[in-house]
């Protein structure tokens, strides 16, 4: 269930491996899986909508897995059945969810009809696409993780040479605080690029062109983007499976904590010993090698892998005009071969699974 970029190494798996005693169902809401490191660079126009999607239908074909192209509303693990939006039902073996998450704050008033959120991702790719360029003139980013980082200075460079004005609020008290050196640098590059940036700022209610803050005062936008975090999706809580703040709890091998039969990977789940792992796409892609071998292993009744996130991982902001921040194990660099680096690695990954 879901096409996400634990999956996608499955489907390669399969391909290159195929199970001659088993049939293999992928449930999917949409067969464009997104690769969500290249939105930014499509929102500055570096990227086109193909160079950052793959098409889960060949790739399914050539491993020789049935897709179905439909919403799942709910998981019944002791049935050992998958409901879907339309009352149907598809019995399991064993299942695997990589589904991704929400983002977060949603029920902020006026969100749903106002805003612009960043998930799905799909969604928000081709909504950006379709954007009326009068919307250029005052863009407001709620969300100062990476995502709202990148896309603050890639919207500005979408319009760039014209008078674009850009805000990015978040409500924690710094912007990226775990990342102390590189934040300086994000906030001195927005300096320089005329974006601001400001922490300690919730938004209280969203109203056409202006949104209240939390504490009085606000904020006019033409375009408002929402990337507030990750939320978990409502279908874990709705299965009656155990969460971790709405996520699927998971055992180091992805197993659910109480149901050997299901796995989950990727941001919609958490792992109960590492709770505080980051929903980045990082852990989802080192998951999948995992998620490959235990779901045969699982099948076969052979031993399970352990997955253990790594302490670090290298991050690359795309800055939208040709340059992008790294962040390595405190380390922090800049410059165009940060961003030659970014392009090189996501290129590769996107090609993989389009080889197949």
């Amino acid at each position: 269930m879901g096409g996400g970029h634990s999956h996608l190494q499955v489907l390669e798996s399969l391909a290159n491996r195929p199970l001659a005693d088993a049939s293999v169902t992928l449930v999917v809401d949409d067969h464009r899986a997104v690769y969500s490191g290249m939105v930014p660079g499509l929102v500055a126009r570096q990227y086109q909508i193909p160079d950052l999607t793959v098409d889960l239908r060949p790739l399914a074909a050539t491993a020789g897995v049935r897709v179905v192209e439909k919403p799942a509303i709910r998981i019944d693990p002791n049935q050992r059945r998958l409901v879907l939006a339309d009352d149907t039902a598809l019995d399991y073996t064993v299942a695997s969810i990589n589904i991704g998450a929400r983002v977060a704050g949603l029920d902020v008033p006026g969100v749903l009809e106002h805003a612009l959120p960043t998930r799905p991702i799909g969604e928000f790719v081709y909504r950006i696409e379709q954007l009326d360029d009068s919307s250029r003139r005052q863009i407001l980013v709620v969300g100062g993780g990476a995502a709202g980082i990148e896309l603050a200075f890639c919207l500005q460079s979408r319009w760039r040479g014209e008078r674009t004005e850009v805000t990015l609020v978040d409500g924690a008290r710094a912007l990226l605080p775990k990342r102390r050196r590189l934040a300086r640098r994000v906030l001195a590059a927005a300096k320089a690029r005329g974006l601001e940036m400001k922490s300690s700022t919730v938004v209280q209610e969203v109203k056409p062109g202006r949104v209240t803050l939390v504490g009085g005062g606000s904020i006019p936008y033409g375009l408002l983007v929402w990337a507030a975090g990750a939320a978990s999706h409502p279908l874990f809580t709705e299965s009656g499976i155990e969460t971790i703040r709405g996520f699927a709890t998971t055992r180091r091998t992805l197993q659910l904590l109480h149901h050997d039969h299901v796995f989950a990977a990727g941001d919609c789940a958490t792992l109960a010993d590492y709770p505080e792992t980051p929903k980045a796409g990082v852990y989802a892609v080192r998951q999948g090698p995992i998620l490959s071998h235990n779901l045969r292993a699982a099948l076969r009744g052979e031993p399970l892998r352990s997955y253990r996130p790594q302490d670090d991982f290298l991050t690359l902001l795309n800055l939208g005009d040709g340059t992008a921040l790294g962040w390595w194990k405190g380390l922090v660099a800049g410059g165009r071969l940060a961003m030659r680096l970014k392009d090189r690695i996501d290129r590769r990954f996107v090609e993989r699974f389009r080889q197949l």
